[in-house]
Formats: structure tokens, C-alpha cells, sequence
């Protein structure tokens, strides 16, 4: 064997030697890599697989790319005309009406919608199958879960526009859209529109009450009647990402397209609507002008007939003309809670995925180029030797180079694995299914991100490994073989203040000095800390802040016990029987619904769904909910009225206080318009008056003259906010009586909101915790590594200290006094492990 060969097999010896006689050094190296990329591949997997699971989801069940709903309805010509649309792949129009249902013993909101022939939105079967026949249905988990039904049983709803009586509510199975009667259950499914959970966190916080999926089959439609909405499919959607701009791209397109042929299409609709109405309302008139034709001419009777007929047909064609006309509301998915609410989570989570990877490669850097100038430092001699002997720089810097990178190498592999495999499984498997009740998340690989986020970190790290070995290399073989000389103590500008210095101890002088005297890793010790508690402290923070939600909502702003909501003309008689029962403190009559918010200044053209809170004349809602804005400043409802404000183009100058998060996501501020839009698709521009702080969904308020001037209407109670005597128990018992009786369609309480809230919380506590642990074990790390460091360097100064008299406690103290003045930020636990740590010395 040649020279040269035993030289290479003598280094590559040396180096793998390095690897085992720095065992603790090399596993610091290797979690810090493991742990980094770690976080980087698996968060942005979870990310990834939360977006691929949801458009996987959407592929099966066909979901509908765009959805227009009409002032009118629609009807088989409109639904014709946009199939022939340029890029449209399907379409179909859906019959849905909202109705209200008996859920154990209370009666509950639902929405019933027939399937479609084109299969758009096609619900996903998880039991049983899918309605067949005039009278199946199918209902999701939920819904038996909370009424107690299983596959086979049988249910009743009740039209909501059928309005009930409060002694009978919920009592008549007659509807204007649907068939009468039972019907069975045949399938348990989830609908495509709503994925979120409904008794998970994003639900709780939404605030939104719970509405029950249900789809029956589409010969359950009773007779000739318009759809109430149009989905549509667009051509080469499906195999794209629903997130990726290239989708966006295509159904942006697509709407467009749409867009071009709607005003002839509102126009068809509205004369069609105006032909069919006037037919319906003639043909009475018409067999009366038909019998009294065969009349004789001169009978008196013929002519006050003939007079009352015109007049009759006069006020038919006046009411005809008064139809508004057609109006229609294109949606994309943005427009679906569920794909928003992904949008908005999967973000949240790759934002992390990029902060805390990059505060670990920072935190890694310091401590590789600590480790490698401290093992570099324990070989100088050795490598003077290779130098006098003729090893080439290349060939002495090997040793350094392969222990590095064998670091960076497994815990590049050990990362890969449990970022890529483990956390997906824990986040994904285990916490997003109490988010949503998708079936199933795709396990994404990115090999990209898989291999580049190893090659980073050896990169960093191998760097710092050359960078460290440069500096020694450059010296000559006989400097290289003497003891380094220790730095030379100098005076500090601390020495030069004599009123700190005098008072110093012993061990206080030597800290300080040593802290000068190590510029370099004091400031290692300072960052590496820096940045383990700053993670340590968003963690904590992100828990805190989460866990006072609820408490901060319904302590600070929503003084309310209980949220009833009734029929409008059931609210007389429901307020009447609160006025009058003994547990209720108070009641306020309000009207609530449900609109559409959007604004020309939010970007993508955002919309949000929200509650609209409008206040009676006379009424104050101050006493159960405290509108201020974010920073405490009162906000008067009464302000918001608009009343002569004389701003014009504003439907005649209405205003609204609108909720902190809507205002941020539209980018509103006070003095800003929002156009806000009810469930019978009105829409008025409003003026935002203030924004106030609100924690839980996005609420418009409005007072009674404000919001008659915006949408030339006459409001009409169907709700009270109710403060209830009592504890929480009590409070939660009286919402549940309410809830159990007839005129009461839905029935929130705050207390139990709270106790609901705080259950489910339990998964976010578990990400809250993975990253105080990821910290914390990176804090571990970091200050094992430099204590050790710290006092390998110093071991002949320790020696020396021993022989003069100091106890063990003492020179643990004269070593960790030092590390714990470098890292203030660490608490006193931290403090204590790192005397744990340095009791080799």
C-alpha cells in the first residue's frame, strides 16, 4: 500500500475517532439538525396536507368552482346559457330551502337540498348511501349524534318560510319546496360546503349557530319551481390545486366569461319571472271578463263588473311592474367558510414552518462554531504535527469536514423522518380531525424540501467547521504545537464606575471580567438564549392568548347570557313570556341575521360572512354588549345612526360599528364603506362609524333608523340577548328549557359556550406544547453545550481555584455565575440545569 493511501486511511481513522471521543459534542450538532429541519419539513407538511387534503376532498365530490345566486331564482334557459359559457365544464341548478327540524326535543335550523343530475356539490357518503327515492334522506354525524337517530329512523322538517304559530311551531310537515311528510334516513354524509367541525374550536370561535346538512333525492321537489342557486364546475380545475394561483387563474377566467353574458340573462330572467307572474294573477281575471261576456250589454251589474275587473287588472300589472329586477351574486370558493378557514389555518402553520426553522439554523450556527473552534483548539497540537509532516490544508481539514457533516447528515436523516412522517401524522391524523370532518389527508412528500432542508443546514454548519479550521491553518507548525496563551486580562469599563465596582464580590469582579475577557461567546450564550425564550414565549404567549378568548369575549364585551332566536312572528309572544318569567333580569329584542360583507378596498376582492345585530328604536344594547374599540375607547351605538348625517350616495346616510377582524380581513377604518348584503340578496353601502374589539365571529351592528335607510325595509324582531339570574348552571339550564320549546328556532348559551370551548381547546394545547418543547430541548442544547465548552477551556484555571480552597459549590458557582449573567432571559430553572450540566468540572 502506498504512502499516500496509509496517509488517507490514517485521517479518515482520526476522524471517525472525533466522532466517538466527542460523543456529547456531535449529539448536540445532530439534535440541533434533527430538531431544525424537523419543524421545517413538518410543518410545512402539515400545511400541505391540510390544502391536498381539502382539494382531494373536493375532486371527489365535484365541488362547485363558482355559485351564483339570484334575487329571482333561476330556471332551465339560465341554467342552459351557462353550460355554453366559455370554460364552463358543468352546471346545474340546486333547489335548497332552509327549515327547521326536531332535535332532541328542540327545535334546530337545517338546510335540505336536492341532489343534482350533474353531480355538482355531490355529498360524501361515510354510511349507508345517498337518497334514492321522493322520501330519503340523508343527514350527517352531527345531526345523530345530537338527536339520537341512526340509519333507518325517520324525521320531519318545517319550512321556514311557512311561518308558525308559537303553540304549534314545528308541528306541520307542509313545505313549499319539498314533499310533506316522514322521511327516512338512508345515509350518513358530509357536505363539501361545510367541512369545519361542528363542535371544534373554529366552530366555537366563529360563534355561528349549528344548521344541519340534509340532502334528499330530486324528485322530493314538489312541482315546477326555480332554482334557488346555480353551481358550476370549470374545465381543468380539478386537476389543479384549489390554493394555486394557476386554479385561481382559471376560474377568475371562467367568472369572467360569466360576467359578460349576465345582464342579458338578469333581463330574460326578470321578464320571465314578470310574463309567469302576470299569467298567474290574469288567469282569475280573465275567466271573469270570459262570464261576464255572456251577459247582455245593458244589465247595470255588467258594468260596475267590467269597472272592478279593470280596476282588479290594473293593480295586477302595477304590482308586476314593481317586481325588482333580477340581480345575481357570483361566488368563487372563497365565498365557502370551510375554504377560507384551511386557507387560513395552513397558512398560519407554514408560517411557523419558515420562523422556526430559521431561528434554529441561526441558534445551530453559534453553537457548530463554538463546538468546532473548541474541538479545533483541542487539536492544535495534532494539527501542527500534519502540517510538519506535509499533510496538505485540504487533507487536515478532512477530519473536521466529514464530522460535521456526519452530524448534519443523521440528524438531517432523523429529521426528515419524524418531520416528514411524524409530525403529519400527530398534527394531521390526531389534532385536524377536531377541526374538520374531512375523511381523509393525503400524506404529501416534498423531496425538495426533504433534501434542501439538510442541505442547508450543512451547508451552516460544514461552514462554520472551514471557517473555524481556516484560522488555524493559517498559523506555522511550531506556533500550531505550543499552548495557546490565555487572553490577557484588561480593564474593564465597569472597574472605571467605583460605585458599582467597589461593591462587587469577589466572584462578581471575576464574572464580569470574564464576560469582557469572552466577548464572543458571551454573545453566543446571549443570542442562543435570546432566541430558545423568545420561542419559548411565542409559545406560551399563542396558549394564553387562546385560553382567555372565551373569557375575554364574554367578561369584557358580550354581557349577555343567552341569545334566543325565534320566527318574526313568533318574537311577540317569546318576548312577551321573558318579560313575565321570573329568571330573566332583562331582555332585549333585536333583530339578527345573516349578510355578506364586502369592500372594494380589501384585497382579492374578499367577502365575509358575518351577523347583523340591528337595535330597535328606543333600545339600548350597552347593558349586554359592550361595543368598544381596540383600545378601550367607548363606542355609542346611538352614533353610528347616521341621522343627518347628510352624506350622500350612502343610502341616505347609514352607518354601522363593524368587529375588529371583519374591518382587518376587508380593510375597513371608521370613516370607510362596506357593502353589506342580506340572505334575500339586498344589498346596501354602509358607512363605517367605528370598529370595535370583538374575539369570537364578525358581527355588523345597526340601529333600526340606520338600517331601514340603508335597505328601505321595516325591521322585524326575532331575537333577545337575555341576561338570566343566577350561576352558570342555572344559566346554562334556562337556555336549554328555552331551547326544548316550540317557538324557539335556536338558542345560544354563553356559558356553555365557554365550557365547550375550553374541551375542545385540548388540541391547540398540544401544538402549544410541541413548541415550548422543541425550545426548550434547543435551550438544553445550546447552554450544554457552551457550559461545557466553557469550562473544557478553563480547566486549568479551575485546577488552580480547587488548590487555592474552593469548595465544589464555589467553583459551580464561579462557573455558572458567569453563564447566567450572559443569559438574563433564562429563568432560574435554567440556571439550575446549567449547574447540572457543568458537574464534570
Amino acid at each position: 500500500m502506498s504512502t499516500s493511501s496509509h496517509r488517507r486511511m490514517a485521517l479518515w481513522k482520526d476522524a471517525w475517532r472525533a466522532i466517538s471521543g466527542n460523543g456529547r459534542r456531535f449529539a448536540s450538532i445532530v439534535v440541533i439538525c434533527a430538531v431544525g429541519i424537523m419543524m421545517l419539513c413538518g410543518l410545512n407538511s402539515v400545511g400541505r396536507d391540510i390544502r391536498g387534503g381539502l382539494d382531494d376532498f373536493f375532486d371527489r365530490t365535484s365541488m362547485h368552482d363558482i355559485a351564483i345566486v339570484s334575487t329571482l331564482g333561476f330556471d332551465d334557459d339560465d341554467i342552459a346559457a351557462l353550460r355554453g359559457v366559455d370554460g364552463i365544464d358543468k352546471a346545474a341548478g340546486v333547489h335548497a330551502q332552509s327549515v327547521y327540524t326536531k332535535v332532541d326535543g328542540r327545535q334546530e335550523a337545517a338546510t335540505v337540498t336536492a341532489l343534482n343530475a350533474a353531480g355538482v356539490d355531490r355529498p360524501y357518503v361515510t354510511e349507508g348511501r345517498l337518497p334514492a327515492s321522493g322520501h330519503e334522506i340523508a343527514v350527517t354525524r352531527q345531526y345523530l349524534d345530537d338527536s339520537g337517530h341512526g340509519i333507518g329512523d325517520r324525521l320531519t322538517f318545517t319550512a321556514e318560510s311557512s311561518g308558525t304559530g308559537s303553540s304549534g311551531a314545528g308541528t306541520s310537515t307542509t313545505t313549499d319546496m319539498f314533499a310533506d311528510g316522514s322521511y327516512v334516513i338512508v345515509g350518513v354524509i358530509i357536505d363539501p360546503n361545510d367541512i369545519v367541525n361542528p363542535t371544534g374550536p373554529l366552530s366555537l370561535v366563529s360563534g355561528s349557530r349549528t344548521v344541519y346538512p340534509m340532502v334528499v333525492a330530486d324528485d322530493a321537489v314538489t312541482g315546477d319551481l326555480p332554482y334557488t342557486s346555480a353551481v358550476m364546475t370549470v374545465s381543468g380545475a380539478a386537476a389543479m390545486n384549489t390554493y394555486d394561483d394557476d386554479y385561481l387563474a382559471t376560474v377568475s377566467k371562467a367568472q369572467s366569461a360569466i360576467e359578460r353574458m349576465q345582464d342579458g340573462q338578469e333581463r330574460h330572467r326578470t321578464d320571465a319571472v314578470r310574463a309567469e307572474t302576470l299569467r298567474q294573477a290574469m288567469w282569475p281575471i280573465d275567466e271573469q271578463k270570459r262570464k261576464i261576456e255572456a251577459m247582455p250589454d245593458m244589465l247595470p251589474m255588467k258594468a260596475v263588473a267590467e269597472r272592478r275587473i279593470a280596476d282588479a287588472e290594473a293593480k295586477v300589472r302595477e304590482r308586476v311592474a314593481g317586481i325588482d329586477d333580477a340581480k345575481w351574486i357570483i361566488r368563487d370558493r372563497s365565498a365557502v367558510a370551510s375554504y377560507e378557514d384551511v386557507k387560513t389555518q395552513s397558512e398560519m402553520i407554514s408560517r411557523l414552518g419558515a420562523m422556526f426553522p430559521a431561528m434554529f439554523l441561526v441558534i445551530a450556527l453559534l453553537v457548530s462554531l463554538t463546538a468546532m473552534a473548541r474541538m479545533v483548539e483541542e487539536d492544535r497540537q495534532l494539527i501542527g504535527t500534519y502540517k510538519a509532516l506535509g499533510y496538505r490544508r485540504g487533507e487536515t481539514m478532512l477530519k473536521y469536514l466529514v464530522y460535521s457533516l456526519a452530524a448534519c447528515l443523521l440528524g438531517g436523516v432523523l429529521g426528515d423522518i419524524l418531520g416528514m412522517v411524524g409530525l403529519p401524522f400527530v398534527f394531521t391524523r390526531r389534532m385536524l380531525t377536531r377541526l374538520y370532518v374531512l375523511p381523509e389527508y393525503p400524506m404529501i412528500v416534498d423531496w425538495r424540501l426533504a433534501v434542501g432542508g439538510v442541505l442547508l443546514f450543512v451547508v451552516v454548519i460544514t461552514g462554520a467547521a472551514m471557517a473555524t479550521c481556516t484560522g488555524s491553518l493559517r498559523l506555522a507548525p511550531a506556533e500550531l504545537m505550543r499552548p495557546k496563551a490565555p487572553k490577557a486580562g484588561r480593564t474593564i469599563v465597569l472597574q472605571r464606575v467605583g460605585v458599582v465596582w467597589n461593591h462587587l464580590s469577589f466572584l462578581g469582579k471575576v464574572t464580569a471580567r470574564n464576560l469582557f475577557r469572552y466577548k464572543s461567546r458571551a454573545l453566543m450564550v446571549i443570542v442562543g438564549v435570546l432566541g430558545c425564550t423568545a420561542l419559548m414565549t411565542a409559545g406560551f404567549g399563542m396558549g394564553s392568548s387562546a385560553l382567555t378568548l372565551m373569557p375575554r369575549q364574554y367578561g369584557e364585551i358580550a354581557r349577555y347570557d343567552v341569545l334566543a332566536v325565534t320566527a318574526p312572528d313568533d318574537h311577540a309572544a317569546a318576548q312577551k313570556s321573558l318579560d313575565s318569567d321570573d329568571d330573566v333580569d332583562s331582555a332585549l329584542p333585536l333583530q339578527v341575521g345573516s349578510v355578506t360583507l364586502s369592500s372594494s378596498a380589501a384585497q382579492d376582492e374578499a367577502k365575509l360572512t358575518a351577523q347583523i345585530m340591528v337595535v330597535p328604536a328606543g333600545e339600548s344594547i350597552a347593558d349586554y354588549i359592550d361595543l368598544h374599540t381596540v383600545d378601550g375607547r367607548r363606542i355609542t351605538l346611538d352614533d353610528a345612526d347616521g341621522s343627518g348625517s347628510g352624506q350622500a350616495g350612502e343610502q341616505s346616510g347609514a352607518q354601522a360599528v363593524v368587529t375588529a377582524n371583519a374591518a382587518r380581513k376587508l380593510g375597513l377604518a371608521p370613516g370607510g364603506k362596506v357593502n353589506v348584503t342580506d340572505a334575500m340578496a339586498d344589498s346596501a353601502d354602509v358607512r363605517v362609524s367605528a370598529v370595535a374589539q370583538y374575539y369570537t365571529g364578525n358581527v355588523v351592528f345597526m340601529t333600526q333608523s340606520a338600517y331601514e335607510r340603508a335597505f328601505a325595509a321595516d325591521i322585524a324582531p326575532n331575537a333577545d340577548l337575555i341576561r338570566v339570574r343566577g350561576d352558570d348552571d342555572a344559566r346554562i339550564r334556562f337556555a336549554d328549557d328555552l331551547a326544548e320549546q316550540d317557538g324557539y328556532l335556536s338558542v345560544m348559551s354563553s356559558a356553555k359556550q365557554q365550557r365547550d370551548f375550553a374541551k375542545s381547546f385540548a388540541l391547540f394545547l398540544v401544538m402549544i406544547g410541541f413548541i415550548v418543547v422543541m425550545a426548550a430541548i434547543l435551550a438544553i442544547v445550546v447552554l450544554y453545550t457552551l457550559a461545557s465548552t466553557n469550562i473544557s477551556e478553563r480547566a486549568r484555571e479551575l485546577a488552580t481555584i480547587k488548590v487555592l480552597g474552593f469548595r465544589r459549590r464555589e467553583v459551580h458557582g464561579y462557573v455558572n455565575k458567569e453563564i447566567c449573567c450572559s443569559a438574563p432571559s433564562a429563568s432560574p430553572s435554567v440556571c439550575r440545569a446549567d449547574v447540572r450540566c457543568s458537574a464534570s468540572c
